[in-house]
């Protein structure tokens, strides 16, 4: 694309403008006084310390800053999330509702181990023995195909062995 004279004479004169403003704005003292106009003034104590103003830097003077602790978590003075215009608002816990009671399940069991040396069930993915205590029940015996329990709440009860997808009941 070819631009014509005028486009080229009016894109140099916008950039010498925008040059001569940027050369004005960073030039120009920011109070709009000179350095020359200002009284001397007495320089303060801290002003070798970091964020001071005007004066060069004296290495005695500044201040050492902090030791940063690295095997704790920093306490911070707020919170840097919180706006500091909105006033936080209190939210009340909603009132506790009435907790009915749940008929507990019964113990899954995955595998049972009947043998004449030894019986051994898998429940819950434990593995429990005679006289072991499953969910709230005492096993009270193995036998081939179910395991016995016992608890206060439900009494002594046979819990079989199930199937993937079933649900056996030993009668």
């Amino acid at each position: 694309m070819k631009l014509g004279r005028q486009h080229v004479i009016a894109s140099l004169v916008l950039l010498v403008a925008s040059i001569l403003y940027n050369v004005w704005v960073f030039t120009r003292p920011a109070s709009g006084r000179t350095p020359a106009d200002e009284p001397p003034t007495a320089v303060p104590q801290d002003a070798g310390s970091i964020g001071a103003s005007r004066g060069a830097a004296d290495p005695t003077q500044v201040r050492q800053l902090p030791d940063v602790a690295l095997d704790r978590a920093p306490v911070w003075t707020r919170n840097p999330f919180e706006h500091s215009r909105l006033k936080p608002v209190a939210v009340e816990p909603p009132a506790p509702a009435p907790v009915a009671e749940v008929p507990l399940a019964d113990p899954h069991i995955s595998s049972i181990l009947h043998s004449p040396d030894r019986r051994l069930a898998l429940i819950e993915g434990r593995i429990v023995r005679v006289g072991d205590m499953v969910a709230g029940a005492k096993v009270v015996d193995i036998l081939p195909n179910a395991v016995v329990v016992e608890s206060p709440e439900r009494g002594r009860r046979a819990l079989g062995l199930r199937q993937p997808g079933t649900t056996a009941r030993v009668p």
